[in-house]
């Protein structure tokens, strides 16, 4: 305790971390200062103290210091993703009206659990708003005689230029148009949503680990859990007609994504020199990077086990062989798969000729990463061990390699009958 000149006082306390601290304010008597010290110290003795320069520590400034902090561990699209979460969804104002929610100019110490939930509800209804708008937003719009065409039972093919009688009889009819059908989507923004909560508890848990908190305010049970519909695996059947309805220069790279289970960035970042077609096999070394306003580039695997070599069937090495020989240059160092003008195969690009080609096929489901579930799933109904097939598909947890390991009906029934085969044999 410390009187001051002004006749004033001053408290003075020692904070779990050992340093000496006075109070941020002067008291008139003693007395006053004590009853304060008692507080302090029964908030010290309850692990609920937390250090006065807490409250000077925005949201905002600790997040920019929590990135920069972890700029050299975090690979360039997680940093890049954090950033772009940060920004729209945990800083950003998140709701509307009077009830929106903007926790970046808060203290940290302002944040409470109450306070958490109701920006988690914000950013949940949000979130779900924005990605429905952009479920139902047509990138390509189809003439609507195809519509009416199919509706009618008439033969006309999914895409391409419509015939002149087609487009007649449309007219004739009345040229009506196809009703829009708004696609229910209960989990539509999920995924956002638990992106940005994740994110959120790490940097507060961070901030508890500082001592800038007592208790960790982010504490919503499974809102960074989201549970995504099952990932349905190609059979061999549809990987080949898939791979016929795409662009002649991607063929190949479905049938590579399908049966070796590479990620897509893998797979368009193979080079001529890593293709070792006359043994059967390929080396993965790289991934393709895509961040936003930057040109394309390359980077690591994304595990560290992300560097192997991979196998290949005959169907595969075949289909290599002579797409080098029509659509690869030369070069040691040229792509395997670029566009028709030489240039990297964005995920733009391959998601648009995905489209198509999966259209082509009844499976509008399909993405480039279900080539790659495809390929592990085929693998592992081949007899591939969970340890080979981490070493396969690049994965260094058991858990990731299980999550690709579905049976199918058939293999189920294979698996029935020879088990009964063996019970027959064995028990006379």
């Amino acid at each position: 305790m410390e009187q001051l000149p002004s006749r004033r006082w001053r408290a003075r306390y020692t904070g779990p971390d050992g340093k000496s601290r006075s109070a941020p304010r002067t008291f008139a008597t003693k007395g006053e200062a004590d009853r304060w010290l008692t507080l302090i110290h029964a908030e010290l003795l309850r692990g609920t103290w937390t250090a006065p320069e807490a409250a000077d520590i925005t949201l905002a400034d600790y997040t920019s210091a929590w990135l920069r902090q972890r700029t050299p561990q975090l690979r360039p699209r997680t940093l890049d993703l954090y950033r772009r979460l940060a920004d729209r969804w945990v800083l950003a104002p998140a709701g509307e009206g009077r009830h929106a929610i903007c926790l970046g100019h808060l203290p940290l110490r302002a944040l409470t659990p109450a306070l958490i939930r109701e920006w988690h509800a914000a950013v949940t209804t949000t979130a779900r708003a924005s990605a429905t708008a952009r479920g139902v937003t047509e990138t390509r719009r189809s003439h609507p005689a195809r519509a009416w065409a199919h509706a009618a039972g008439l033969n006309v093919a999914q895409t391409g230029r419509l015939s002149p009688a087609i487009v007649t009889a449309w007219k004739a009819a009345g040229a009506p148009r196809p009703s829009r059908v708004i696609p229910s989507r209960p989990n539509a923004g999920r995924t956002i949503a638990a992106q940005a909560y994740r994110l959120l508890h790490a940097i507060l848990t961070t901030a508890t680990d500082d001592e800038l908190l007592t208790a960790n305010p982010a504490r919503i049970p499974g809102a960074g859990h989201v549970t995504h519909p099952e990932r349905l695996p190609l059979t061999p059947d549809e990987v080949t007609r898939l791979a016929a309805a795409m662009p002649e220069q991607y063929r190949a790279a479905v049938l590579v994504a399908a049966w070796s289970g590479l990620r897509p960035g893998e797979v368009f970042a193979l080079r001529r020199r890593d293709l070792e077609l006359t043994h059967g096999r390929m080396n993965v070394r790289q991934t393709l990077v895509e961040l936003a306003g930057q040109p394309v580039a390359f980077g690591p695997p994304k595990t560290t086990a992300g560097r192997r070599t991979v196998a290949l069937p005959a169907i595969v090495t075949d289909a290599l062989t002579e797409h080098l020989a029509r659509h690869t240059d030369p070069s040691p160092d040229a792509l395997v798969f670029t566009t028709t003008t030489e240039l990297p195969v964005t995920s733009a690009t391959r998601s648009y000729a995905m489209r198509t080609a999966r259209t082509n096929i009844a499976r509008p489901d399909i993405t480039w990463h279900h080539l790659r579930h495809t390929g592990a799933t085929l693998a592992a109904q081949a007899g591939a061990t969970p340890a080979e097939l981490m070493a396969r598909i690049g994965h260094t947890s058991t858990r990731a390699a299980h999550l690709y390991q579905h049976a199918s009906q058939d293999r189920d029934a294979q698996i029935a009958s020879a088990l009964d085969n063996l019970a027959r044999t064995e028990g006379g």
